[in-house]
């Protein structure tokens, strides 16, 4: 080194002994690798060749930080995995309960479809029970007034019921039970 740049070395007796180390030849008596001869290198031999020296600092500061961030990004992912777990969880919770409410409003829908049809038949029933009332009673109305009807003719002719002659009580062949032909 320092006689590649055309000193001499002071120390005569240490360079006897570190000249015979590869730190301590010459460069310039060494010679330059092809671009080649590099990029042919290959990683195993490099790898094999440091296995057995030390990490150096800042390697090691690197692969605790890279340990750490790997960490704390799977620590990230299983964090993010429960909650998305438990958003799944709630959302299929609220789901089965709009399921629940749209039964429920089904079946009130349905009830109350029910009961009005019920009312309707109950009033449709009130209806023909009335008509059939009004029917009776304007039968028996009819029946009246011809029951009337006979009985004042029968005195304007001059028969009375007992008199044998009009209706007194026994029917023609002609009229039935309520006096029509």
């Amino acid at each position: 080194m320092a006689a590649s740049k055309g000193k001499a070395f002071s120390f005569k007796n240490a360079w006897a002994i570190l000249q015979t180390f590869d730190n301590w030849k010459l460069r310039d008596q060494e010679t330059v690798p092809k671009k080649a001869a590099i990029i042919r290198m290959d990683d195993s031999d490099e790898e094999e060749r440091n296995l057995c020296k030390p990490e150096g600092t800042k390697k090691d500061k690197l692969r605790k930080k890279m340990e750490g961030e790997a960490s704390s990004i799977r620590e990230k992912m299983e964090h993010m995995m429960k909650s998305r777990e438990t958003l799944t969880i709630k959302t299929l919770e609220t789901k089965l309960l709009i399921i629940e409410k749209k039964k429920e409003v089904k079946l009130a829908q349905v009830e109350a479809r029910h009961e009005e049809a019920k009312r309707k038949a109950e009033e449709r029933g009130r209806k023909v029970d009335l008509e059939e009332r009004m029917i009776k009673d304007y039968k028996e109305d009819i029946a009246e007034r011809k029951r009337i009807f006979r009985g004042a003719s029968s005195t304007l002719r001059g028969d009375t019921p007992m008199s044998g002659g009009g209706d007194g009580g026994v029917e023609d062949s002609t009229t039935d039970a309520y006096g029509g032909a």
